[in-house]
């Protein structure tokens, strides 16, 4: 499983990386939207053989670009990744009730609670298992049940 993680606080990058490494996914992180290959380039550059990241949370307040004009750009570009949120220290309700509701952009509020993350990131990877399945293709149990690869 791959996280992107975008926000200008290094301090939430490290604890946010350190939490998703431990749950064994590869993660991603920015500390401004207009440096992250998904955000410069044209059109979405993941291609079949490199999926998009499974997951992306971006802050709402960055220089240079804010978290939904981020999220409004992959939308835009044709991303393939479905399992967005945005995180904030500012009281944007008005913003976030409009994203979850009209694109299913999960919103947490600084300071968040791990655990809100956790649980949501079960949803996630319940439903990726489920969609998987529903298309035909081989689960990725390893990565999600995030059990390490037998040794060859």
């Amino acid at each position: 499983m791959k996280v992107m993680i975008l926000d200008d606080d290094p301090v939430i990058l490290i604890m946010m990386s350190f939490f998703f490494q431990k749950r064994g996914y590869e993660v991603f992180t920015y500390a401004n939207p207009t440096e992250c290959p998904l955000y410069t380039n044209e059109s979405c550059p993941c291609s079949l053989k490199d999926h998009c990241p499974n997951v992306i949370i971006t802050d709402y307040d960055m220089p240079k670009a804010n978290g939904v004009d981020f999220l409004e750009a992959l939308r835009r570009k044709g991303c393939k990744c479905f399992n967005l949120a945005l995180i904030s220290g500012y009281s944007i309700t008005d913003i976030a009730v409009e994203h979850e509701t009209n694109y299913g952009v999960k919103f947490f509020a600084k300071p968040f609670h791990w655990k809100q993350i956790d649980d949501w990131l079960d949803q996630v990877e319940t439903s990726l298992k489920q969609e998987q399945q529903a298309n035909g293709a081989p689960p990725l149990l390893r990565q999600l049940d995030r059990t390490p690869a037998a040794p060859h």
